[in-house]
């Protein structure tokens, strides 16, 4: 009789269908006069939606189920709970707002009977993305909206809307925001209008040149703000050499002031916006139908233009080129790691808890395949060819150093902080940067002077300046005998004293990467297995206005398997504190 009572389990339309009663419930703004039973309404609701994206991506024990996904998503667009979503979504707190967030960008790729029914609904509710767009001017809502936009952007009727509003001028603004994060934001959603959809994109450069690119010269390529003019210079390149573009292309390389424009990116002591103007530059060299001025213009700067080139070679050992080479290998590499961290390992031990697998020893082989096919001049160290065949030299030749899977013993036990990582030291010095977490889809990069980037949005360090308010990663290393492990255990008893708290990720590079993004203040290792931990890592922190410097305050050296890293401004406060653990 028992069972007979039991609450029968509800179904992925069940979760949708209380979530739109408990959104309209929010939407009411409440209408129960007892704050506890408003309190435990929105936290039913926070729980729905988190449900709700258990569904669609499934969780650390299943996959998601695609009937399951197919149920909510035709339920979910049957009515208005999308738009409930995002009016309600300043009334939820943040890690509700995440997960609606990550919702909704799933339910724009979910396919009912073949069709993407989100299309059809954005189609008959394109007021949404007004909503959306303004939302980049709500600083605690404009992330959670423009990551909405740029999912709801990928159906092309809904891109079309949003390049012909109102609303598009507003990005130019959007860009310069003086909040980092939220203008990095808008310039992703800006560059994803205009790539994805070539034949919409063709269309609305033609009819919209004049006030578009006088917006553009002026905005983004002379920007005061070194990020926007480097972003907008490759941008540029991007949307004139694409085929689609070649009527607007031609048009653009015919006016003499934006050659103006682009002669004075050429003279930007940045290698980086050097590179990429010269690729705009050569399509202005290219035209067979140069108009007079612009002739004249080339040929009175001739020898200069020559002088210019000289000092900088656009070749396949260009920065850019070696940073794209290995963010290639990277998420080919990414591919057996995603592959393998679902699957049976094959384990064997470099030492007593150190471990190695199948997936590691093919990631490393992978990497350098294509690297060597690349640049078979070049040197190469990693850290299963290393532990095999003994130490590698590091020497002043441009050298690849390679992690194909740092976080081993997470990759073991299924914990997703796993990463690819690679590093290229010219001279010695840390020089290109890319780590790569596959199970959570993180691309981190970095090149010398320019700039550090999580998934090709700039990044940087936290601004904290207290000590005792930083959050500090370190790792237990790998050796386990007595003498190590007190010196280990000894100096965190002392560095918990002056931290907020302390995080051990398992990851080397992923710790570094957690500096560069400001997720950590503080980050140090003792005994690391070697410079492949530490050789993409070094430059993304650098390049993120970080320090890299040796726990002792002394410059760092990537051989010396010690390293430590934080913001410029906890640099000699963390120094001190190390040095008062007796590490």
């Amino acid at each position: 009789m028992k069972g007979l009572f039991k609450s029968k389990p509800r179904t992925p339309a069940d979760v949708v269908r209380q979530t739109r009663d408990l959104l309209i419930y929010a939407q009411r703004g409440g209408t129960d006069s007892r704050e506890s039973k408003r309190e435990e309404k929105m936290a039913e609701l926070s729980k729905n939606i988190r449900e709700l994206k258990c569904i669609l991506y499934g969780n650390s024990e299943s996959e998601p189920v695609s009937e399951a996904c197919a149920q909510l998503t035709q339920e979910f667009f049957r009515e208005d709970t999308l738009r409930l979503l995002i009016t309600c979504l300043p009334k939820l707190n943040l890690e509700a707002r995440k997960d609606a967030t990550q919702v909704v960008a799933n339910l724009q790729r979910q396919q009912v009977h073949s069709k993407l029914i989100a299309s059809d609904y954005l189609e008959a509710n394109i007021d949404l993305m007004d909503v959306l767009i303004q939302g980049y001017g709500d600083t605690d809502m404009a992330l959670h909206y423009g990551a909405m936009l740029r999912e709801c952007i990928r159906h092309q009727s809904v891109a079309r809307y949003v390049l012909e509003s109102q609303h598009m001028k507003k990005f130019f603004d959007y860009i310069q925001l003086p909040n980092f994060d939220i203008a990095a934001d808008a310039a992703a959603t800006f560059k994803e209008l205009m790539t994805r959809h070539k034949s919409t994109v063709a269309d609305f450069l033609s009819k919209n040149y004049d006030w578009f690119f006088a917006e553009y010269n002026s905005k983004l390529l002379e920007s005061t703000n070194y990020i926007t003019r480097r972003q907008a210079v490759k941008l540029l390149g991007d949307i004139l050499l694409d085929r689609s573009n070649s009527a607007v292309m031609t048009r653009y390389v015919s006016s003499r002031d934006n050659l103006r424009i682009l002669m004075n990116l050429l003279r930007e002591s940045s290698k980086s916006i050097q590179i990429e103007a010269f690729h705009v530059f050569k399509l202005f060299a290219a035209n067979q139908n140069k108009p007079a001025d612009i002739v004249g213009i080339l040929v009175a700067n001739r020898s200069k233009l020559l002088r210019l080139f000289a000092d900088f070679k656009i070749d396949k050992d260009s920065l850019a080129l070696f940073l794209a080479s290995a963010v290639d290998a990277a998420k080919k590499a990414g591919q057996l790691i995603r592959k393998g961290f679902y699957e049976i390992k094959h384990v064997e031990h470099k030492g007593q808890v150190d471990l190695v697998t199948e997936t590691d020893k093919a990631c490393e082989e992978l990497i350098f395949n294509h690297l060597k096919q690349l640049y078979p001049t070049h040197k190469f160290i990693g850290e299963e060819t290393t532990a095999a065949c003994g130490v590698t030299e590091l020497t002043d030749d441009p050298t690849w150093i390679v992690d194909p899977l740092d976080g081993t013993t997470n990759f073991v036990h299924g914990f997703p902080f796993v990463c690819v990582s690679i590093g290229l030291t010219v001279g010695k010095i840390p020089t290109v940067g890319v780590v790569y977490n596959p199970i959570i889809d993180e691309l981190f990069t970095g090149i010398s002077g320019g700039g550090a980037f999580l998934n090709e949005k700039p990044i940087k360090v936290s601004s904290q300046s207290e000590l005792v308010k930083s959050l500090l990663a370190t790792e237990a290393g790998t050796k386990r005998d007595n003498l190590t492990v007190d010196a280990t255990t000894g100096r965190l008893n002392s560095l918990l004293f002056k931290v907020r708290s302390l995080r051990m990720t398992g990851s080397c590079a992923l710790n570094l990467c957690g500096i560069a993004c400001g997720r950590l203040d503080l980050f140090y290792e003792l005994g690391f297995g070697g410079p492949w931990d530490v050789a993409g890592g070094a430059v993304i922190v650098t390049e993120a206005g970080g320090s890299v410097y040796d726990p002792s305050g002394k410059d760092f050296d990537i051989t010396s398997q010690r390293v430590a890293a934080s913001n410029p401004l906890l640099k000699d406060a963390f120094v001190k504190a190390l040095q008062e653990s007796e590490y």
